[in-house]
């Protein structure tokens, strides 16, 4: 027979009248939870690292998690309120944490995992409430995430400043909120991830996952300068707002210029082509601005690839060859390996 312990423990009751129990599991009794038939599968093992960096966190807690017994079997077995639930306990909602935290103890750690466990369910009603927590729950925004990490890492925290910055072109216009406002015109992840790939040529840039930015921004951005990159991305949107225009636009949904996959595309190039800077300074002259400035924005399927960050190469290669276009001298020399553009003589 299984047993499940909880740590702490208190018996509660709910609004509704129905008795539950609080506490916190007993990491070796995490293996005797089960996995019911309505549950979503194990996510990626990507996810299950992330969950267990907040394990190896200051704090080491991740949301409580919620559990079901098809029965009334728990007891309280010793004055610091330590319960024994036997029979089985079923996961209602939390099998990634759990999964992780199962992880975690494998790996020597001791995850400290709440629980809300509820009595004398049945199958269905376990359904219901699986259904009723995943369709409300509103997912947390990487935007919120990123605005809380500024506390920690300075180099986010001077990209976060320079979006309150006047002088900037994108002053208040990045939403580092749950929702957007009319006025924003841009994510607070699409404008980090242009930042990124902008300065690839300095450091891992293109393929970050959102907690594997502010871990590679500080590096990137002492080996570029601090002051050096936080010009380089008012240099970059500038030479946008000077060719297509930002300040002034109301309705962002018409802004071919600024959908992720073109700026991430843009992003791509400036960052591929020495051309464009002067050591580690962005410095477009006045020609390649009007050249970039003449790119087909209007085309139909130069619009869909603009919002879809599936085409970014293909787009890459489209401003390239448009930028290449008509000339003989000052072409866009692709480094190797070759990634469209002029490729250099050797």
């Amino acid at each position: 027979m299984t047993q499940l312990r909880v740590m702490s423990g208190a018996l509660d009751e709910l609004t509704e009248g129905q008795i539950v129990l609080r506490g916190v599991i007993d990491p070796g009794s995490l293996g005797s939870l089960l996995q019911p038939t309505y549950q979503r599968e194990t996510l990626r093992k990507a996810k299950t690292q992330e969950l267990m960096e907040a394990f190896r966190s200051s704090t080491g807690r991740v949301p409580d998690v919620e559990l079901a017994v098809r029965g009334e079997r728990y007891g309280c077995t010793d004055s610091n309120g330590t319960y024994t639930i036997t029979g089985d306990v079923y996961i209602i909602d939390g099998l990634q944490r759990i999964s992780a935290a199962r992880r975690f103890v494998s790996e020597g750690g001791k995850p400290l995992v709440g629980a809300m466990i509820h009595f004398e369910t049945t199958e269905a009603w376990e359904r219901e409430r699986f259904d009723i927590l995943n369709m409300c729950r509103t997912r947390l925004s990487p935007n919120i995430l990123l605005r809380n990490r500024t506390a920690q890492c300075s180099s986010l925290c001077r990209l976060y400043d320079l979006c309150s910055d006047e002088s900037f072109v994108l002053y208040q216009r990045v939403s580092w909120s749950q929702y957007m406002r009319r006025e924003e015109l841009l994510t607070a992840l699409s404008f980090l991830k242009t930042v990124m790939r902008l300065h690839s040529k300095f450091g891992a840039g293109r393929y970050v996952s959102v907690a594997g930015l502010w871990q590679a921004l500080p590096p990137m951005m002492s080996s570029v300068g601090h002051a050096t990159m936080i010009d380089n991305v008012k240099s970059f949107f500038q030479l946008l707002d000077s060719t297509w225009g930002i300040r002034g636009i109301l309705y962002k949904d018409r802004a071919t210029h600024l959908k992720s996959g073109f700026l991430f595309a843009l992003a791509d190039v400036v960052s591929g082509y020495p051309m464009f800077w002067s050591g580690k300074s962005l410095c477009p002259d006045r020609d390649m601005q009007k050249k970039i400035g003449q790119f087909g924005l209007n085309d139909p399927n130069v619009r869909a690839m603009a919002c879809s960050t599936s085409s970014i190469g293909l787009l890459s290669r489209l401003i390239v060859d448009h930028i290449n276009s008509g000339k003989r001298t000052r072409r866009l020399v692709a480094p190797d390996p070759y990634q469209g553009g002029t490729r250099r003589e050797v």
